[in-house]
């Protein structure tokens, strides 16, 4: 068995000194209070104990009894009862005033008993160093007496103190002396304060678990065969599911980890107290992990950090569980969960340090103070970098916004401008005169080498191409209307330049853009045609090419100047 889950049966039972509770009969039942026996009454206080009840005002009667007829061995037995009962803030002023009773009464059995009493408080407290010296005397003083069963009670606590400190090979043999001890006298009746029965059980828990770190699995075969025989045979069930819970922890120390995933889970159904169970929840997290599923390991992990972070009793074998989260979320790249969980771990290793001081020292941790300090302050200041980051990103994306903003309005404006212009202006094809001048019958040449005539019938022609709309053809180029007109490209070119003042290509698609102009102000219907359609219309190979000039010539994006059109002519007619 796992020590945290061993450690509150001890708590419950040994550490209460609720060792067994006895079936009070029919006649003391019947009996009033005043009537009954100091036995009577600690089987009924013993019985509360164990149901968790109220036991106050019987140990308080109690009290008054033993003062009452000066009944030392009696009040010793109230001290250490008020000192066990769960509902008292005194417990260890209690547990001090059995130990001065103790004295008085001169018997050794019952001052180890106190010492007992006294440590298994103090453990509980987290206060080992001085918990073990309380522990040592009460050996001490019980190797003086006869009581056999309180020398091995003293025995099992040392192992226990190993256990803690983990000395394991220690602790087992320990263990071994308790277990052999009340295996021979488990015939032995139980009397007040003597449980045969359920120290062999801790026992065996205890050495089963102790075997399972020391990996000496081929011990525990033989001691879970012997544990279950004896369960079965004596009906005992409620033991049961925590030597099943053995079994997964041996199987997680095996490799074996769905097995272990298996017996842990079943022992948790099977449970009949009401403690957490926290070493199940941690050897699960910890199967799934080792098999690669760490999406469901941390669904235990932290289902183990819910309760246990609370838990004023936090045992440091947990430690690593927290570990795991930090890397998985630091995988995860989450560093808010990274950082919860690397502060949760700052503060647990201040309680193990304060409370298991001995041991903390021991602790195989992947994350050291100074690591976790570290790493928690690289987090930190990582995220305010990145709060400045982001600042700095939403004052940049403000002024982009708020630039893009002006800068389109300023040209949506700009636009608007330019659709009146164009609207008002005549875009029809502006007929360039011939340069005849009739008076003269002579025309002054620009262009070196091009005689008067040569020109003259070049700009008649470009006059009729420009009528009849022959630019409408996308298939024409400057060669092939150079060769319609009996002329070369480079003569035509020079011409077009001088006297149209542009390029040829600009000249070509210019005589486009002003016929779709012209063509969008007066037929309507064009309107609704996409721009790759009005494109091939006027002569142009592709949307792009006809998207480009239009812009050149006109300072005015194509699907703009439609949508200004449709608007215009909506108001127009409203």
């Amino acid at each position: 068995m796992k020590t945290k889950t061993n450690n509150y049966l001890i708590i419950k039972n040994l550490f209460l000194t609720v060792l067994f509770f006895f079936q009070i009969s029919v006649n003391a039942q019947e009996k009033k209070l005043e009537d009954l026996s100091f036995l009577e009454l600690e089987h009924k206080i013993d019985s509360l104990f164990n149901t968790n009840g109220n036991a106050l005002p019987l140990v308080k009667f109690y009290f008054k009894k033993s003062k009452k007829e000066n009944n030392l061995k009696a009040l010793f037995y109230a001290y250490r009862y008020a000192s066990q009962n769960p509902s008292e803030n005194y417990k260890i002023k209690y547990s001090d005033s059995a130990i001065l009773v103790a004295k008085k009464i001169n018997d050794n059995s019952i001052l180890a008993e106190a010492y007992i009493n006294k440590s298994t408080l103090l453990f509980a407290k987290k206060q080992h160093d001085v918990a073990s010296n309380y522990l040592m005397l009460a050996n001490k003083i019980a190797e003086k007496t006869n009581d056999d069963y309180l020398k091995y009670q003293t025995i099992y606590f040392i192992a226990q103190n190993y256990l803690y400190l983990g000395q394991l090979s220690d602790a087992k043999k320990e263990y071994e002396k308790c277990l052999k001890f009340y295996s021979v006298n488990l015939n032995k009746s139980n009397t007040f304060g003597k449980n045969y029965e359920m120290m062999f059980i801790y026992s065996l828990i205890s050495l089963i678990d102790t075997n399972s770190k020391l990996n000496q699995f081929s011990d525990n075969k033989i001691l879970f065969e012997k544990a279950f025989r004896y369960i079965k045979e004596n009906s005992i069930n409620f033991y049961y599911p925590y030597f099943i819970s053995c079994e997964g922890t041996n199987a997680y120390y095996l490799k074996n980890y769905f097995l272990a995933i298996e017996k842990l889970k079943k022992a948790k159904t099977l449970y009949q107290d009401n403690f957490p169970h926290y070493t199940e929840i941690f050897y699960i997290g910890l199967s799934y992990w080792k098999l690669g599923n760490k999406k469901e390991a941390v669904k235990y992990f932290e289902k183990l950090d819910k309760e246990y972070y609370k838990d004023k009793n936090q045992d440091p074998q947990f430690r690593p569980a927290y570990e795991l989260l930090i890397e998985y979320y630091a995988s995860k790249n989450n560093t808010d969960k990274q950082l919860e969980y690397i502060n949760k771990l700052m503060s647990l290793d201040k309680s193990y340090e304060k409370n298991y001081k001995y041991l903390f020292s021991k602790i195989h941790k992947e994350y050291d103070s100074q690591k976790l300090i570290e790493e928690k302050n690289s987090i930190e200041t990582n995220l305010k970098v990145h709060q400045y980051l982001t600042l700095f990103v939403i004052i940049i994306s403000i002024v982009l916004i708020s630039f893009s903003t002006y800068k389109y309005f300023q040209i949506q404006r700009r636009y608007k401008e330019r659709f009146k212009q164009i609207l008002s202006q005549n875009t029809e094809i502006e007929k360039i005169p011939v340069a005849i001048v009739e008076e003269s019958k002579t025309i002054t040449p620009k262009i070196a080498g091009l005689s008067e005539s040569t020109v003259t019938y070049i700009l008649q022609q470009l006059e009729i191409f420009e009528k009849e709309k022959q630019f409408l053809d996308s298939k024409i180029t400057q060669k092939l209307l150079s060769e319609k007109l009996g002329t070369n490209p480079t003569y035509l070119s020079k011409i077009i330049n001088v006297y149209k003042e542009k390029n040829f290509s600009n000249y070509l698609n210019d005589l486009r853009l002003e016929y779709i102009v012209e063509l969008l102000k007066k037929e309507h219907k064009y309107l609704n045609r996409d721009i790759k359609e009005l494109a091939n219309i006027a002569g142009f190979t592709n949307a792009e090419a006809f998207s480009d000039n239009f812009q050149r010539k006109f300072e005015i994006k194509p699907s703009y100047f439609i949508k200004m059109m449709k608007e215009n002519i909506k108001t127009s007619s409203l």
